[in-house]
């Protein structure tokens, strides 16, 4: 459905899925783009699911959380394989229970991580859109709007997944191609942070865990086993993710000026980021990810406690 106002452009997307961006024709180069649902408490369980908690007030930022193939990819690395290239290769990581011989018929069990090395297909990997939805309300009824895409061939794809990734989750949208005049004062919640005081390792231990539920063991032991390492350092604060950035979590060494960011995901490192907290907070996961803000990147490999107590000993040096 088209509506022009005062020649401004609306369009409602009532569709499972967009194909092209027929619906952006429209458009001129640059012009700034905003995706939204409007009235979206009719939605509260999506909207939950979505990222956002009853408690967040009008002007709340977030990160939408994967829950559609379109989300993941605005909130994680994605990938696409080339049959073209050569093979390459890669370890895959596997937490398992083996049984060791011990004498007179008893055997004893031993859990530990192998390191699997195998050949596959070439991979290209891309940084996630990292598109943010603001909960706007007048007091009546809310809506959550997109951060401004600005229309142009690079972003072509970006828009496209925004608009699936709601398309998914509402089963519709509004694109608009005016510029919000009168922009909402907005503050991006990324991190829940946990009070200040000590906390025993099982406390931590136990709500990493809660918040790696839907991951394969494996994915969840590696977390657990990195951040026990990382927490016997004493790190002054740690922060869970909440919304897309939720599985991953940051240990703040507030003397040394360094953050330590651990995720349940596969495929991943341990970053070192260096900066102040209040601006890490607010950086987007692409952002986070970058080669050009890391201090330093951990593997999830074999070698990782080595290279891990290495960075820390230099640190202390």
């Amino acid at each position: 459905m088209f509506n022009i106002l005062n020649e401004v452009i609306i369009i409602l997307i009532n569709k499972k899925r967009i194909s092209s961006l027929r619906y952006f024709e429209s458009a001129t180069t640059n012009a700034p783009i905003s995706i939204r649902v409007d009235d979206v408490g009719r939605f509260s369980h999506q909207l939950k699911a979505f990222g956002f908690q009853d408690t967040d007030k009008s002007g709340t930022t977030i990160l939408p959380c994967g829950i559609n193939r379109y989300a993941k990819k605005n909130s994680e690395p994605f990938f696409t394989i080339n049959k073209d290239l050569p093979k390459e290769s890669y370890t895959q990581t596997v937490y398992w229970t083996r049984y060791e011989w011990a004498g007179r018929g008893q055997v004893n069990p031993v859990t530990e991580f192998s390191y699997i090395h195998k050949q596959r297909y070439h991979r290209d990997y891309f940084d996630p859109y990292s598109v943010c939805f603001t909960l706007i309300t007048d007091g009546v009824k809310k809506c959550i709007l997109s951060d401004e895409i600005p229309y142009t061939d690079k972003n072509q794809d970006k828009l496209l997944n925004t608009v699936n990734m709601l398309l998914a989750a509402f089963g519709e949208c509004t694109v608009d191609f005016a510029e919000q005049e009168n922009k909402v004062k907005h503050a991006t919640v990324n991190w829940d942070i946990l009070p200040q005081g000590e906390y025993p390792w099982n406390s931590i231990k136990e709500t990493l865990s809660t918040l790696s539920k839907g991951h394969t063991k494996t994915q969840v032991q590696l977390m657990l086993r990195n951040c026990e390492a990382i927490y016997e350092r004493n790190p002054d604060f740690v922060a869970y993710g909440r919304s897309g950035f939720r599985g991953y979590a940051v240990f703040g060494f507030t003397s040394k000026n360094i953050y330590i960011l651990e995720s349940v995901f596969p495929n991943n490192a341990t970053y070192v980021l260096q900066d102040n907290w209040e601006k890490i907070s607010q950086l987007s996961k692409a952002e986070i990810l970058s080669q050009n803000l890391h201090k330093a990147r951990i593997v999830h490999s074999e070698s990782w406690k080595k290279n891990f107590d290495a960075l820390m000993e230099e640190q202390d040096g």
